[in-house]
């Protein structure tokens, strides 16, 4: 799903042309390169990234498939090309200092590195699992979530993980959880497929369900005052808010008036079968203290988003296919690429922006972007593929 890309009703004749165009711009060479010393290290094959992560405005971190993981410290001038370890897709980090930080892999691996990303070590392992994200509120304490309802806690710092789950979830199928903030030790907020929309007040003890009327799938979540944004399939924005009492008593009549038609349908079913109704027995779930309440935000698009992250002015930045969004409030406005960008055949599969609004994106063939948040601009930077793009640190076939 992530990988396809939507080129139109075009002739044939034209495709071929377009995409070779696109190989050379997104790639950022055509020709061998065999001229310099600059071009010895070259990696042929430009993959696909998804997790972006900065520390500060210095240092930063891009990664992707195979388990490759892109470094920079001089605020994105040179880049460092590094193998996190395991033959796995990177799909989110996150550090909590320019020297601790968490990754994890497409087949379960939580990942974490105590000297600024140079050397990583497997803390856990979800075998056969596919984790989406991690989060961490200090050293200490974070989280991670993946497909069939998966939540690992850690209060350690990683050094043990333990299983959570959704608390009350009446779903036919765990849904594929696919992303998470930690606001403290205490609060985080997961999103997921179906809508799935939990948050936690005791560090996971209970993960209580807010009602979501939408069932649209929900791929990442950033961190706001009062709650959060979530973004995605087909342009998805919502914010999930603090609730007021006013708010929590329609849910709960909401919930009330689904659980007594479900009843209803039960004891209707049984007379027809000529058998006893017997009452459904249901779990009295505590009340959380607080809830959130979730409106959707009208996007003006219908194009997948894949990501979202924070601003320290209190927006958000979403970014998926062929869109770079700033969402402030419940007003969004796209960011505009220069016309030779080719915005309309890409995706950006991943986003941070820096303290100072500097946005760091990346995605389709090895792309990073770089744009502002004040100018509400982006382009190219580099891809990771082209020659003399990446210093090569180590790599699956030995360090360099």
């Amino acid at each position: 799903m992530e990988d396809r890309i939507k080129q139109g009703n075009k002739k044939t004749s034209f495709i071929s042309a377009l995409i070779l165009a696109l190989f050379v711009v997104t790639t950022g060479f055509a020709e061998s390169p065999s001229d310099s010393e600059d071009t010895k290290f070259h990696r042929f094959w430009p993959d696909n990234l998804y997790a972006v992560e900065f520390v500060n405005d210095q240092l930063g971190f891009v990664a992707g498939y195979g388990g490759s993981l892109f470094r920079t410290q001089d605020g994105g001038n040179s880049w460092d090309g590094i193998y996190i370890g395991v033959n796995e897709l990177i799909r989110h980090m996150s550090f909590v200092d320019e020297q601790k930080g968490w990754a994890v892999g497409h087949r379960g691996s939580i990942l974490h590195t105590a000297d600024g990303g140079t050397t990583w070590l497997i803390q856990h392992t979800d075998e056969g699992n596919y984790l989406r994200d991690i989060a961490f509120a200090d050293a200490n304490n974070g989280w991670a979530v993946g497909h069939v309802g998966k939540i690992w806690h850690t209060s350690n710092g990683g050094a043990t993980w333990e299983a959570q789950q959704l608390t009350g979830y009446t779903g036919r199928d765990l849904p594929r959880l696919h992303g998470v903030i930690a606001k403290d030790a205490n609060n985080a907020i997961l999103v997921g497929e179906f809508g799935v929309i939990a948050h936690t007040e005791n560090a996971g003890e209970l993960w209580s369900i807010s009602y979501n009327k939408d069932a649209a799938t929900l791929l990442s979540i950033a961190s706001v005052e009062g709650g959060a944004v979530t973004v995605g399939l087909d342009g998805g924005i919502y914010n999930i808010l603090l609730a007021t009492e006013e708010q929590r008593e329609e849910v709960r009549a909401i919930r009330a008036a689904a659980l007594a038609k479900e009843e209803d349908q039960a004891r209707k079913k049984a007379e027809r079968r000529g058998r006893v109704y017997v009452p459904k027995v249901v779990e009295q779930i505590p009340e959380p203290e607080i809830d959130y309440h979730v409106s959707k935000i009208d996007s003006g698009i219908t194009a997948h988003l894949y990501d979202v992250t924070g601003t320290a002015a209190g927006e958000v930045i979403a970014v998926g296919v062929s869109s770079m969004l700033k969402v402030s409030g419940s007003m969004v406005t796209p960011l505009v690429a220069p016309k030779d960008f080719p915005l309309p055949f890409v995706w950006i599969g991943g986003v941070d922006v820096t303290p100072s609004g500097d946005i760091w994106a990346a995605g389709l063939r090895g792309m990073v972007v770089k744009g502002n948040v004040a100018d509400m601009n982006f382009d190219t930077k580099l891809n990771i593929a082209a020659p003399g793009a990446v210093k090569l640190i180590s790599s699956r076939w030995g360090e360099e």
